[in-house]
């Protein structure tokens, strides 16, 4: 059984006379759908709202990149990580919340782009490790093309914006 990153943004508005945006509200920015079967079944506890698959901002992943951005799946070569799953945000936005609450996922994460993108990506980890065979290899993390596609996907999104004000919330599921 595999484990899957699904990654939801926000962004983080202000209104007009927020002159000093201190202020802000955190929006999805995801292209998110009623779902019909929380409408006509409220009682198995669904979100109200679904993205497609092929609408979400990043759908790849990798176990060294989950093991990179939230401790997950890490529990063979013990790589250093940014930082352990947070949960949700205390002010997340109404569509995320309920996704992790009637979803399947197990844990939650979230960082603003602005971390991420300060985050030293130009690591490399080496470790030992065995073929089938039993023989002894020497194989690496490289924490830049581990995060490589991942990064595109937020750096697309930021535009020429501060990217303080967007996030990403990552939710794990088997």
């Amino acid at each position: 059984m595999g484990t899957t990153m699904l990654c939801y943004v926000e962004k983080k508005i202000f209104r007009n006379d927020d002159m000093l945006k201190q202020n802000g509200v955190w929006t999805s920015i995801d292209n998110w759908k009623k779902n019909e079967y929380a409408v006509l079944y409220p009682e198995r506890k669904e979100s109200l709202w679904y993205i497609d698959w092929n609408d979400l901002v990043y759908k790849g992943g990798g176990y060294d990149l989950h093991a990179i951005l939230a401790n997950q799946r890490n529990t063979y070569i013990k790589i250093p990580y940014i930082s352990d799953p947070k949960g949700l945000p205390n002010d997340v936005s109404e569509q995320i919340r309920q996704e992790f609450e009637g979803g399947e996922s197990h844990v939650c994460t979230w960082f603003t782009f602005d971390e991420l993108f300060k985050f030293n990506w130009d690591q490399k980890i080496e470790y030992e490790d065995y073929t089938m065979d039993n023989e002894l290899v020497i194989d690496v993390v490289d924490y830049r093309a581990s995060g490589e596609e991942f990064l595109k996907a937020l750096e697309r999104l930021v535009h020429r914006e501060d990217p303080s004000n967007f996030r990403v919330v990552i939710m794990f599921h088997n």
